[in-house]
């Protein structure tokens, strides 16, 4: 991009002026309006910009054959295409990632630290606006998909809202009676979790639900089931709604504890300077969140672990953003030394009040 090329040139002008003592936020603070009126409209249309690609490669076997060609040039490094059309987000949330190390090994209350604390605003804003219009338009299109696919077996609940976004989803089976002598005495469901309301349904042909009841998640309470029962029966855990509470049974341990985390929101506030003791995780391999749940990771961000399955799951909360999820534990690495992790929540403490 043009405007990305001339915030480098800047860059380059600056070190060579003064290697020893050149400045990075300030040429960032210079910048980061041009970066917004470009980066936010991108971001947003992304998702269209994927399905469109996938489209033609699957439609157009010449399109297909372009691509392939692009893809074996040297130039692109064996990198496949769709890695370039995700590197503008790539560019801003490193270009955070170091200016919160800036912040880190600033000195206080001096202009050089106004200056990191300004430019780290900036980019957060950016990437928030960004991620809130993303998740705005992909609710809204996903409400107006799933209003046309149900029909209420039970009081009929609007769907389509602005404010409404969906938090998790999924296939679950509900056990209707503790004897389960009888495949009849349980049944496929799905649920659908949003911040505000909680839909579960009956699977139809052709992608349809029927909804069979709804609630809102301020009534709903989550229990785990630690137990076994009849020794056959395991990834259980029970929903308590306002008429009743279901026993439910998920296909894996991850998705059981995922499904219980989701409808445990809204989580309790990180107190930092009281999780020396806590353990924290790198990633060594970035990885995008998939999943409504899920949280996406640059490569050496840091993750504060709450829990782990035993089936490869990792939930934790980024340390520098403070945001909550769920990421693969193939892609993360254990932080063993109690000095670094002391450090990490410092240097979060300190960026945490910074941006306040």
């Amino acid at each position: 991009m043009l405007i990305f090329t001339k915030f480098l040139s800047q860059l380059e002008e600056a070190v060579e002026k003064d290697i020893m003592r050149f400045t990075v936020c300030d040429i960032i603070i210079k910048h980061c309006p041009r970066f917004r009126n470009v980066y936010v409209p991108y971001l947003t249309n992304q998702s269209y910009q994927d399905k469109t690609y996938q489209r033609l490669m699957d439609e157009s076997h010449e399109f297909r054959r372009v691509v392939e060609k692009l893809e074996r040039n040297p130039v692109c490094q064996r990198l496949p295409l769709r890695s370039f059309l995700i590197l503008p987000f790539q560019r801003i949330t490193r270009l955070k990632l170091l200016v919160q190390n800036i912040v880190k090994i600033t000195a206080p209350k001096t202009n050089d630290e106004a200056q990191a604390i300004k430019a780290m605003k900036l980019l957060e804003k950016m990437i928030q606006d960004s991620n809130e219009s993303i998740s705005q338009m992909k609710n809204i299109e996903s409400l107006v998909t799933l209003n046309a696919k149900v029909d209420f077996e039970c009081r009929t609940l609007p769907l389509i809202s602005q404010s409404r976004r969906l938090v998790r989803e999924g296939p679950v089976t509900e056990l209707r009676d503790f004897s389960l002598k009888d495949r009849e005495e349980e049944r496929n469901a799905y649920m659908h979790l949003f911040n505000d309301y909680l839909l579960v349904s009956l699977r139809k042909e052709g992608g349809r639900f029927t909804v069979i009841d709804h609630a809102p998640v301020s009534e709903l309470r989550v229990e785990n089931c630690r137990f076994k029962l009849h020794s056959l029966q395991k990834n259980l855990f029970r929903l308590h709604m306002p008429q009743k509470a279901l026993l439910l049974r998920t296909d894996t341990q991850a998705n059981k504890l995922r499904w219980i985390s989701a409808l445990s929101r809204p989580y309790p506030e990180i107190d930092f300077s009281a999780v020396q003791d806590i353990p924290q995780m790198q990633c060594i391999k970035a990885f995008v969140a998939q999943q409504p749940d899920e949280l996406s990771l640059e490569k050496a961000e840091v993750l504060l672990v709450h829990q782990q399955s035993s089936d490869g799951w990792v939930e934790g909360t980024r340390l520098s953003d403070r945001q909550r999820g769920w990421v693969p534990e193939s892609h993360l690495e254990t932080i063993v030394s109690d000095k670094a992790r002391k450090r990490n929540l410092l240097d979060t403490m300190k960026i945490a009040t910074a941006a306040m």
